[in-house]
């Protein structure tokens, strides 16, 4: 451990020495704007690639909602809007009918407005329809990701609501609402925004967040995500500029020494001006469209790979043992259960019974123990371990591997989610920021309503963002 944070440290000075004697252009000493041309070429040639504008299309109604579909439908993007309507409508029907009969109703429901889109477009009744579609899948993900939340209505169904006409802004204002509220009102210690810093943990170096200390990244693990978030994130924007004629003067990064904590493409800013309001619209959506489709990716790729490498019927992976425990002495841990009383054991242990005596046949031979009382569950028997898939016995020798991989993949997923969302914040310098600014511009409304528009957003989110980092001084007085 201590030879790889020695080496960690000599890369870092080392590697930050050659940055300054590049002249490259620094901030407060130690944080570098490197400026290049590499990459350049390869984002011109990927934003050949027929299709970008349909996904960009796509990115504005899944990030925006509504709201989205009603902007869209402004700048004359009927066409395209028709078939995401089908997109969305075959998600919303699998999602939300569960016999064949309601899906093929729906779906044929879907197909219908989908041509009527196509034909006669209608700004507010493309707000209205979008906005009714995307709440049925907002209000059943709820239902899905957290049981329990039909038992919180009265929370779930205005967030579904507002979520289903403004989009993932409005999840951002209503959890920072919400956390706000716990702060000032219920004295809650936890920020609800905090920056990714470095950090230690038991003698290893990685990323963490200020108040989250049972989140750690270690470093090389940090570094890899980061370098994919950054990298798919500046690329997307980079491709939609390309779409549009706007060439880039450079792409780089932003780096902490040699750390990178930032990433950019360099469009021609006079072109971006000159450029119409939807085509800059695509181009702000495609950053955290990108994460977003990363973070999705990475799911994927996880769960095949769990699936692959890990079944139930390999057994039970023994992980600890509890001291004074029916187990304890009994069992130990990395022992593999094949059978309990000769049944699955992922079943019995569901419905063990407690002052039972039970058999459990491992990869170390039968053991017997008496089960007890479950410490939090009244009734149900208690054995005292804790316990996973075991890895599928052709894949033993890569064991090491896939879990390193997993963890990767972990973090790509969490960081890509992270970014993805705050960047959707209504709120510039974040693309969320400049997007509500192009959507209220295209209202045509007074300049200086819509100067009064945009600093009651900025005084909003600035309100916000300071409640919910107040906790943060605390921590900071409690660390000098």
């Amino acid at each position: 451990m201590m030879f790889g944070i020695i080496a960690f440290f000599l890369l870092f000075f080392v590697g930050t020495a050659l940055l300054m004697r590049k002249n490259e252009q620094r901030y407060l000493g130690i944080i570098f704007l490197i400026r290049t041309k590499y990459g350049i070429k390869f984002i011109e040639k990927i934003s050949k690639l027929p299709g970008w504008k349909f996904i960009a299309d796509f990115a504005i109604v899944a990030s925006l909602s509504g709201i989205g579909a009603l902007y869209l439908s402004s700048q004359g993007r009927a066409k395209n809007l028709s078939a995401i309507f089908l997109l969305f409508g075959i998600f919303a029907c699998f999602v939300n009918f569960h016999t064949i009969e309601l899906f093929i109703v729906g779906l044929l429901f879907v197909l219908l407005f989908s041509v009527i889109i196509r034909k006669f477009p209608n700004h507010y009744l493309l707000f209205v329809v979008f906005s009714i579609l995307i709440f049925t899948i907002t209000a059943k993900g709820y239902l899905i990701l957290v049981p329990h939340a039909q038992m919180e209505i009265l929370t779930t169904l205005p967030m579904s609501i507002l979520i289903s006409i403004f989009g993932l802004p409005a999840f951002i204002l209503g959890a920072l609402t919400t956390h706000a509220y716990e702060i000032i009102f219920m004295h809650s210690e936890i920020p609800g925004i905090s920056p990714m810093l470095p950090s230690v943990k038991d003698g290893e170096i990685g990323l963490g967040f200020l108040g989250y200390n049972e989140i750690f990244i270690p470093v090389w693990y940090g570094i890899i995500a980061l370098i994919v978030l950054l990298t798919s994130h500046e690329i997307s924007h980079g491709i939609l500029s390309y779409v549009h004629k706007i060439n880039l003067k450079s792409t780089g990064l932003l780096t902490f020494g040699i750390i990178p904590i930032g990433a950019f493409v360099e469009p021609d800013e006079e072109a971006m001006k000159k450029c119409e309001g939807y085509k800059r619209m695509q181009i702000y959506v495609m950053g955290s469209f990108a994460n977003f489709v990363v973070a999705m990716i990475g799911v994927l790729l996880l769960t095949l790979i769990v699936s692959a490498a890990y079944s139930p019927d390999n057994g039970m992976l023994v992980g600890s043992v509890m001291n004074n425990s029916p187990s304890y002495g009994v069992l130990s841990e990395g022992m593999i259960i094949y059978k309990i009383d000769n049944e699955d054991p992922w079943k019995q242990l569901q419905n063990l019974s407690q002052n039972k005596t039970i058999t459990l046949e491992t990869n170390e031979g039968n053991r017997t123990l008496t089960t007890g009382q479950h410490p939090n569950i009244e009734g149900r028997g208690y054995v005292g371990i804790t316990y996973s898939l075991p890895i599928n016995k052709d894949l033993e020798n890569f064991e090491n591997f896939i879990r390193i991989l997993l963890e990767l993949l972990k973090w790509i997923i969490l960081l890509n989610f992270l970014v993805g969302i705050t960047n959707l914040m209504p709120l510039s310098p974040f693309d969320g920021g400049k997007m509500v600014e192009e959507i209220i511009a295209s209202l045509n409304l007074n300049k200086e309503i819509v100067g009064h528009i945009i600093l009651a957003i900025i005084g909003l989110m600035l309100f916000l963002l300071i409640i919910n980092a107040f906790p943060i001084l605390k921590i900071i007085s409690e660390i000098f």
